[in-house]
């Protein structure tokens, strides 16, 4: 999985381990602890490995996915093995899929060969969660560290992607400012808004979503921060894109002083600049 959707599903799982056992594997009155797993001889990272009970009785090794992999198959096969090997307790893999453009035709749930018949084989299984067809409203109504998969579950048929997304948001801020912390809140509306971006494309399409949902994020200096990014980001792309069409492509010195510059207020002004200047030398000078 591609950062940062993997260090938001990480960070997740943090908030809540047993959560995240309980509703992708099921119910458990056993203790969950998140391992930290260095598997060093292998390139493959797990995304998240639970342990199970105290002691350890089995493991939940969690994979989320935000793309296809044709391989990634193979990938579980390898760390589900190395699992057992070091910890030498069952370990079923989940290989969770956060949209449908996660899809591959490999992404069966097993692995098999044998090379050679009636001599030995190999059968592996593993479970494939898709989060998109996982109703929002179920998600919202998880524990709080699952409730921000929300924005990806399936969304109402009656409304379309920006409205239902605008729904979900709406009713996500609304429980985590009612029962989280003040920490735990801004975590959790970051963790929202990370995720958001698989479904809307547009950084200020995913801004504007989130503005203004709840006080507790208006308040969130955490929140804003990211907000103030995602603005700069886009405000690099806008100058970048509509500098081309007006001058030809930007040498690397001068997109790299363009993507350089954090001050939005600076940056606001060359959009209003592309309009007059005739070069990226008078733009910038």
């Amino acid at each position: 999985m591609s950062k940062p959707y993997d260090a938001t599903i990480k960070d997740l799982a943090a908030v809540g381990p047993a959560d995240f056992v309980s509703w992708f594997d099921g119910p458990t009155t056993q203790a969950v602890t998140l391992l930290n797993v260095d598997l060093s001889t292998v390139t493959t990272a797990a995304d998240v490995v639970f342990a199970i009970g105290d002691p350890m009785t089995e493991i939940l090794h969690l994979d989320a996915q935000a793309g296809p992999s044709a391989t990634k198959h193979r990938d579980v096969l390898a760390y589900n093995a190395l699992l057992h090997r070091q910890y030498g307790v069952p370990v079923h893999s989940c290989v969770l899929l956060l949209r449908s453009q996660a899809e591959h035709p490999n992404m069966t749930g097993r692995v098999q060969y044998a090379a050679r018949p009636e001599r030995g084989k190999m059968e592996f299984g593993f479970e494939v969660i898709r989060l998109w067809e996982i109703p929002a409203e179920q998600l919202l109504r998880s524990s709080l560290a699952t409730a921000p998969l929300a924005v990806l579950g399936k969304l109402p048929e009656a409304l379309g992607l920006k409205d239902g997304l605008a729904a979900v948001v709406r009713q996500l801020a609304e429980r985590l400012e009612s029962e989280a912390t003040g920490d735990q809140a801004d975590r959790l509306l970051v963790a929202a808004y990370v995720l958001t971006g698989l479904r809307l494309r547009a950084a200020d399409e995913v801004r504007l979503l989130f503005q203004g949902a709840s006080i507790a994020m208006r308040e969130s200096v955490t929140f804003q921060a990211i907000l103030e990014e995602g603005r700069v980001e886009e405000l690099h792309r806008v100058i970048l894109r509509q500098g081309r069409r007006r001058f030809g492509e930007a040498d690397e010195a001068t997109r790299q002083q363009i993507e350089a510059m954090r001050d939005i207020e600076r940056l606001e002004d060359l959009t209003e600049r592309l309009l007059i200047a005739s070069s990226w030398d008078e733009l910038m000078a």
